[in-house]
């Protein structure tokens, strides 16, 4: 029995004014290919399928054109589970109809014994014939599992959370053992677990705060294989039986430095056999870059970009600037320009750092808010952004909007003493 494992599809996200939707387009394109190719029998997806709960029209119109396509491959059925970006509901929502395209979905489930029922699937081989049994089991938030985080310490929420979680797997590995016996168990799980950073994943679930990833002991230990989502980096768990294969495209610099796969997973017949895991590169469709400097710096920088990609790269910039400079973002545009229509890059981000003074020092903490009038919260502003314009034209526009501002409060003040009166 071979699997193919992705997760963390995210579509419809944007950098910018940049859509991600062509990257997503040859990552599918290429997805096909490889699914026929290798002869993988079930495709599973990890969850976060989208990137939000509410997935634009573009982004929807992608996912039911490649679960549509996808028997072309020859693989006999799609397991999706649900991430902590989609919306359960809304990916339930077609379930029924997606079944008919052997595309099993589940969205979200609580603790009851019905709503996990769903988690329990079946795997056949391109014969038709039944190699494996998987327990899809989505995101869960730990308040469907009846954990209150408000009643217990956090070494006790953790506990509670870590026993009930567990519960899940053990249960459903009994429900697999009798309706399935002798077949290897394959589970799924869209949570943190293991070595994860803040470069790997921004936010924090499993869950509640502090209590971050779930421990490796959740994992029961008739699991031949845990297919995870959630961590943008492809890494193993549990003695290598559970792995997140990572998102298959590179969202931020960070994610681009490191390749971007999928994992094929040859399940083992044997009783407590061990699956073969091998990954998959995917191919890159275009690349991040990060450039620090002066505008003129960075003007020559984009004017003498090039590249080997499908898609032209994403610009993520930082401006260091001695003074505020209107004309920064045409000066930019300008420098695109100078690449052709349709293989432009494109700017994600644009922040701008101030050149500090060399000769600044800390003079101790600063006065509280209260003793500071506005001219002053923008001086020091200023200073922070390394930027000198005590009578240059940020203060005096700055001067006209305040002087405007009392007027009108003062204005105010007398018409309501008058109406008083």
């Amino acid at each position: 029995m071979r699997i193919l494992h992705t997760s963390d599809w995210h579509l419809g996200l944007s950098q910018g004014p940049c859509s991600m939707g062509p990257d997503h387009d040859l990552f599918f394109d290429w997805l096909q290919r490889t699914l026929a190719e290798r002869e993988i029998d079930a495709l599973v997806v990890a969850g976060d399928v989208f990137d939000t709960m509410q997935p634009t029209v573009d982004a929807l119109g992608r996912y039911f054109k490649l679960l549509a396509k996808i028997g072309e491959s020859g693989v006999k059925q799609v397991i999706i589970i649900g991430g902590n970006h989609d919306s359960a509901s809304r990916l339930d929502a077609p379930a029924e109809v997606l079944s008919a395209l052997q595309v099993h979905v589940v969205g979200g489930i609580d603790g009851s014994p019905e709503s996990q029922a769903r988690c329990l699937v079946p795997l056949y081989d391109r014969a038709g014939e039944p190699r494996a049994v998987c327990l899809a089991v989505p995101y869960v938030h730990e308040f469907r599992l009846g954990v209150r985080t408000t009643d217990l310490d956090q070494q006790a929420v953790r506990a509670q959370f870590a026993e009930r979680f567990g519960a899940i797997y053990s249960t459903l590995c009994d429900a697999a053992e009798a309706r399935f016996p002798g077949l290897p168990i394959v589970a799924t799980g869209h949570l943190t677990m293991g070595p994860a950073t803040k470069d790997d994943y921004p936010q924090v679930i499993h869950h509640v705060g502090a209590v971050e990833g779930l421990p490796e002991s959740v994992v029961d230990p008739r699991i031949q294989y845990l297919a995870l989502g959630h961590i943008h980096r492809s890494y193993p768990v549990a003695n290598r039986r559970g792995w997140y294969s990572g998102s298959p495209i590179a969202f931020n610099v960070a994610e681009g430095r490191t390749p971007r796969r999928v994992l094929e997973v040859e399940l083992s017949a044997e009783p407590g056999g061990s699956a073969a895991v091998q990954p998959l590169l995917v191919p890159k469709a275009r690349s991040l870059l990060e450039k620090t400097g002066s505008l003129d710096e960075l003007e020559a920088w984009i004017s003498g970009l090039q590249w080997d990609d499908p898609l032209p790269p994403l610009l993520f910039l930082r401006a260091t600037l001695a003074a505020p400079e209107p004309a920064l973002m045409n000066r930019l545009n300008a420098a695109l320009a100078k690449h052709p229509e349709g293989r432009r890059p494109a700017i994600a981000n644009t922040a701008v750092l101030g050149a500090r003074a060399a000769d600044e020092r800390d003079e101790g903490p600063p006065p509280s808010l209260a003793e500071l009038k506005p001219a002053d919260v923008l001086r020091q502003l200023c200073q922070q952004r390394g930027f000198n314009d005590d009578d240059g034209p940020l203060n005096a526009a700055f001067a006209t909007i305040v002087t405007a501002s009392n007027e009108a409060w003062g204005a105010q003040l007398k018409r309501v003493d008058q109406e008083s009166l």
